[in-house]
């Protein structure tokens, strides 16, 4: 018979002796509460356009909130937070697969793992994000986990996600929010304010459900939303002279389309005429690379006669085009002016894995996956400049540049009103170009400023300091949008300040938390030292 030591031994659970990799891929073995998460994070998406389902990124928050507070250890809330990224990425970014697979000619298997990769990589941030709200609770005070600690961490990782490695700001949940009361904090802490309010009112929700603390909850769901509500009326701007005459020309070539020498002269061509025939206007905007080929090649042949003439009209003509320098080496994804051409704006906000490839030098061989056309760009000047279009200082952006609130807002006070353009072909009949749209009219709300959008297929729109929609043209099909922009001067709150109040909040937030865990610990230790 054993020894009753030995048979204590056996009974004791033995250590994980998994390598490394197995522990990694045992996060991807859900449980219930991961697939819970999961779901969560594929509802959330319906918050965001084209579904513009607001309520879907509250009630997923007050679910994975719970989740955390019902997890035991930090790596089981980690895995929480993986697992409602994968949700919330897996479906919010799908529109990825359609530039990396259709239109870049990337072999199947590549496209999935890129994909797959570039998931995991921002679900990841999901899972900080609870590995640290499950460290910050304690179940005796769940109020200010849920209410204080938990939408702090939330905003925490948003900013991180929205900054680190050049930042990737996708379906940041303040976005979805554009068009409710608590937009009315967008002009003072810019979207990571609404996200942190839209997180506080789930915490006291689900404080509400699990601790029956109606008066508390309810009067702080009072204050947040009355409170954006009475903000949407603070005039933070002031109109500026009268409004601009725009036409925002989409001229709708198909990505597969867009690149070939056979639809080079009838693309130049479309683009020609939709503009002779509108120039009763201001500016006319061409979108991102309408101009498939180099500024300097098509000055000299195909468009050069309008050039010139360009050159003698009251008309300003703004159009998306590959520039570069003399040496053959620094291309630029770029706006220019032809009726001034020596005005040209290059885009600085470079979209990785696609106008260039970090440390391609060394990863040359994975560049060559990729066949894209100049998809290598040199970084244009910072902070970006205005440009003098119809009298008026006009700030710039190019596609992926209008997700960064924060850098756009170095265009302000001077810049009096916003044009950006992009290419969404590359995304045609997805999620992205609605999503895109959604960020447009953030920006509007934070800056203060009127936006005119012009794209290649669609969404090509106008919209105004609210946030809200002026003027459209259906998508996916040739049209010309004339509208009004209304110059604006003034700055608000966040154009000023950008984000440093809402990190001085969450500075101040983790400060006193852990302020008060340094002085709970010493008078333990007085005690302990007593006793």
């Amino acid at each position: 018979m054993n020894h009753p030591a030995e048979r204590l031994r056996q009974r004791r659970p033995s250590k994980d002796k998994r390598g490394g990799l197995s522990r990694f891929f045992f996060l991807f073995n859900p449980k219930r509460a991961e697939g819970k998460a999961f779901a969560l994070g594929g509802f959330a998406v319906l918050a965001f356009a084209p579904f513009e389902f607001a309520p879907a990124a509250l009630l997923s928050l007050i679910g994975l909130f719970w989740l955390w507070g019902q997890a035991e250890t930090a790596k089981q809330a980690f895995k929480i937070g993986l697992w409602f990224g994968l949700g919330l990425f897996g479906l919010g970014v799908s529109w990825l697969f359609s530039s990396i697979y259709i239109y870049s000619h990337v072999a199947l298997p590549l496209a999935i793992l890129a994909m797959l990769i570039f998931i995991l990589f921002l679900s990841l941030y999901m899972g900080l994000a609870g590995a640290l709200a499950r460290a910050f609770y304690h179940p005796r005070v769940v109020s200010i986990s849920y209410v204080v600690l938990f939408p702090a961490v939330w905003v925490l990782v948003e900013w991180l996600r929205s900054t680190l490695f050049g930042g990737f700001p996708f379906l940041i949940f303040g976005t979805s929010h554009v068009g409710t009361w608590l937009d009315g904090y967008a002009p003072v802490f810019g979207v990571l304010g609404v996200s942190w309010v839209l997180a506080i009112s789930a915490g006291a929700i689900l404080w509400m459900i699990t601790r029956q603390a109606w008066t508390g909850a309810s009067l702080i769901m009072a204050v947040i939303w009355l409170g954006g509500s009475a903000l949407q009326e603070v005039q933070w701007v002031k109109p500026k002279g009268e409004p601009i005459k725009v036409a925002l020309v989409q001229g709708n070539i198909p990505q597969d389309q867009k690149w070939d020498n056979q639809a080079f002269f009838p693309t130049l061509k479309k683009y020609v005429t939709a503009t002779k025939q509108n120039l009763d206007v201001d500016i006319v905007v061409w979108p991102e690379t309408a101009v498939p080929a180099y500024y300097d090649v098509v000055a000299k042949g195909a468009l050069k006669q309008f050039i010139q003439d360009a050159q003698l009209l009251e008309t300003d003509i703004i159009a998306g085009i590959i520039t570069r320098e003399a040496d053959h080496i620094h291309y630029y994804n770029a706006i220019v002016n032809f009726h001034h051409p020596a005005q040209a704006y290059r885009k600085h906000h470079l979209v990785p894995f696609s106008e260039y490839f970090p440390l391609s030098d060394a990863f040359y061989a994975l560049t060559q996956l990729f066949d894209i056309p100049f998809s290598q760009f040199t970084k244009g000047d910072y902070p970006p400049k205005t440009m003098k279009l119809a009298g008026h200082e006009v700030g710039l952006s190019i596609c992926y540049e209008t997700a960064f609130g924060e850098e756009l807002a170095e265009l302000i006070p001077p810049a009096e009103l916003m044009i950006t353009v992009s290419n969404d072909a590359w995304f045609a009949h997805t999620l992205e170009p609605a999503q895109q749209l959604q960020e447009v009219q953030m920006r509007a709300l934070e800056l203060g400023r009127e936006f005119a959008r012009a794209t290649n297929t669609g969404l090509t729109a106008i919209v105004d300091i609210k946030g809200q929609i002026k003027q459209q043209i259906p998508a996916y099909q040739f049209g010309v949008l004339k509208g009004q922009v209304q110059p604006y001067e003034g700055e608000t709150f966040f154009a000023k300040w950008k984000q440093l109040p809402i990190l001085m909040v969450l500075l101040s937030i983790f400060g006193a938390y852990f302020a008060l865990r340094f002085i709970a610990f010493g008078k333990m230790g007085r005690i302990k030292q007593q006793q």
